[in-house]
């Protein structure tokens, strides 16, 4: 995916599109909130020495699961969301910002950041449809 805003919302829509059917309702909801938020933060947040370098998407079905893992671009600084985000009854409810990364965490059944042989990585994990 391009490393730009107008980026998000197709790659969503299409990632979504992979997954329908794998994801209950509910959780293909909660699919959407997450991809949204961290593809955003990634585009807006992501300090790196290349704006141009893609992001990275995949997604992996397991007989229990489904999880997508995003790829930091090249030469963004390592940021793990579970150290860095808060609880959402912490936040303002009137605040514009600081909900994404206390969603994605609320959201997802599973997250996990961390090195990977293709960079940095987020991994979020969704239950699969029983």
């Amino acid at each position: 995916m391009p490393n730009q805003i107008e980026a998000i919302d197709p790659m969503v829509l299409t990632l979504k599109s992979h997954v329908d059917g794998a994801l209950s309702g509910e959780a293909l909801f909660r699919f959407d909130i997450c991809l949204s938020e961290a593809l955003a933060n990634l585009v807006i947040h992501a300090e790196t020495t290349d704006k141009s370098a893609p992001i990275t998407v995949k997604i992996r079905h397991e007989a229990e699961s489904l999880s997508t893992e995003i790829f930091d671009p090249k030469g963004a600084v390592a940021f793990d969301i579970r150290d860095k985000a808060r609880a959402l009854d912490e936040i303002d409810a009137l605040a514009e910002n600081g909900r994404g990364l206390g969603l994605i965490l609320e959201c997802a059944d599973q997250v996990d950041y961390g090195p990977a042989p293709e960079g940095n990585r987020l991994k979020l994990t969704f239950k699969a449809r029983g």
